[in-house]
């Protein structure tokens, strides 16, 4: 194994600030993963490749079996490789709200941080993590003003039997709040004298559904109004 170097601390300590900044930023925000995790995560893919490339000019003896050279590319693979993991420890999924994504690819990232402060390329290392906290900081803000697509069910029970005329009801309460409606399916329970029209929907979130629940229940004959998620495949 090779003795440890003076010129080992650098990189280390560039693990240790780098990682450090992007860590902060997380805990700052309250994530799963923060401050002591990102730092942990990049100091030691920084360690394993110095340890790699440590041992790039080496071999290993197996006698009249030969000698086997260490690839120390192989390392980095499975740094990226094996960090999977522990991120994907830090997505949350709650219905069709998912948590924790911009964590895990922190993780990720600062892994892949510590792999190119190992080969001592500290100017790629600065203006990486530079941009990452400028899409962490700036970014980030920017997003809240963006009013993303979601897709929601709209379930009516009713009484009525006419649920032609209700549908087209329904789908004009819809239209008016500028609901797109992708589909519908119906039935009805003749034992409890029920009929069921499910609105397949995509909207701008607004928080218009309370007030569409509303609008919805005050038409003639309907009984229930609720809106589940959809999964929607990507």
């Amino acid at each position: 194994m090779p003795a440890f170097q003076v010129s080992h601390l650098l990189p280390l300590l560039y693990a240790v600030l780098l990682g450090g900044a992007i860590g902060f930023e997380r805990e700052w925000n309250g994530r799963p993963a923060g401050l002591r995790t990102h730092v942990i995560v990049c100091l030691s893919a920084t360690m394993l490749i110095l340890v790699s490339r440590g041992l790039d000019a080496q071999s290993i003896g197996l006698g009249e079996a030969g000698r086997i050279v260490f690839d120390p590319n192989r390392m980095g693979a499975g740094i990226v490789t094996g960090i999977g993991f522990l991120g994907a420890a830090t997505v949350i999924r709650s219905g069709d709200l998912l948590r924790g994504l911009t964590t895990a690819a922190c993780i990720w990232f600062v892994a892949g941080l510590g792999i190119v402060l190992g080969n001592q390329d500290y100017g790629l290392g600065v203006s990486a993590t530079a941009i990452v906290l400028f899409v962490l900081v700036v970014l980030n803000r920017m997003a809240h003003v963006i009013k993303p697509v979601i897709y929601r069910r709209l379930i009516v029970l009713s009484q009525r039997t006419d649920l032609d005329a209700l549908m087209q009801e329904v789908r004009r309460v819809l239209g008016e709040e500028e609901l797109h409606v992708l589909d519908v399916s119906s039935g009805f329970d003749r034992r409890q004298e029920q009929g069921e029209l499910v609105f397949y929907t995509s909207l701008k979130n607004e928080h218009q559904l309370p007030r569409l629940t509303e609008r919805v229940m005050q038409l003639d004959g309907v009984d229930v109004a609720r809106w589940k998620l959809i999964n929607v495949p990507h």
